[in-house]
Parts: C-alpha cells; structure tokens; sequence
C-alpha cells in the first residue's frame, strides 16, 4: 500500500462479494458515512491536492502565479475562476456604451433619406453585391462605390460626433 494511501482520511467499506456498503470520511477522529457524490467530491480534491504536490520539487514554494505562468489551468488545480471586480465594472461599461452606440446608429439611420436607406438596406442587410445594385440602378458600379463611401462617411461622423 503506497503511503498517501495509509495517511488519508477516507474510505470505502465493503462486503464480502466486493459491493460498496459505506462511505467513511474520518473528522477529527470521528468517522462519518457521507454519501457517494460528497466522497467522490472529497477523493477527487484529495487526488487533485497529491498530483500538485507531486508537481513541485521538494522544497519549492508552490504559488498560484508560478503555475498560471507554467500555464497549468486553474480548472486542474480545482479552483473555479470568478469574475473580478475590475473585469465586471468594464463589462458594464462596455454595455453602457453599446446601448449608446446603438441609440446613436439608430437616429444616424432614421436621418438618411430614401435613396440612403435604400442602399443600406440593399448592401448591407440584403447582401446585394455592388456590381448588382449598379445593376439594378442603371449606373456606373464606381457611382454606387462613390454613393456608399459618402454615406458610411457620413454615418461614422453621426455616430461618433
């Protein structure tokens, strides 16, 4: 029997055909049943805690920063990784200025006229390629080029004026 086996605080007790008839975690001297799930949970944080220590050399201070720069994820070590304060505040600010931004696209597009909310509609929702619009319109495919470039020109000016 390998030594973490005879040091750990755990185990199962069966009968005499092999089946499981208790789970027992041993606190403080006092042996509890748990149920299957919480003994699994407890063996498999034990097993993750025996391969950590088996990563580090004797006598190496094991820290978070070291393993996060080995690139070992934090998954393997257990730990589930929660949002920081500072990731949550700019994902706020970031929605914050989403909301603006679409508040500002929406008026830039309701300011065009017709024949401009037409050719968005055509390029940009309908997929219509510029040959084809040009097409469609009877003109020259650099007029059409020309009419969307003025138009986005005039958008981005709205929109982040």
């Amino acid at each position: 029997m390998k030594n973490w086996q005879e040091s750990r605080n755990y185990r199962r007790i069966k009968d005499k055909d092999g089946n499981i008839i208790a789970n027992i975690i041993t606190v403080d001297g006092v042996d509890v049943e748990v149920t299957e799930d919480v003994f699994l949970a407890y063996s498999q944080a034990d097993r993750r805690e025996r391969y950590i220590a088996e990563e580090v050399e004797p006598g190496r201070v094991l820290s978070l920063e070291r393993l996060m720069e080995d690139g070992v994820p934090l998954a393997k070590l257990g730990i589930e990784q929660e949002p920081s304060a500072e990731s949550i505040v700019l994902e706020g600010e970031d929605e914050k200025e989403l909301a603006i931004q679409k508040s500002r696209l929406i008026s830039a597009l309701s300011s065009l006229n017709e024949a401009e909310k037409q050719l968005v509609q055509a390029l940009f929702f309908d997929s219509i390629p510029l040959r084809e619009y040009a097409r469609c319109l009877n003109v020259q495919l650099r007029t059409v080029q020309y009419r969307r470039d003025k138009l986005l020109d005039k958008l981005r000016r709205e929109i982040f004026s």
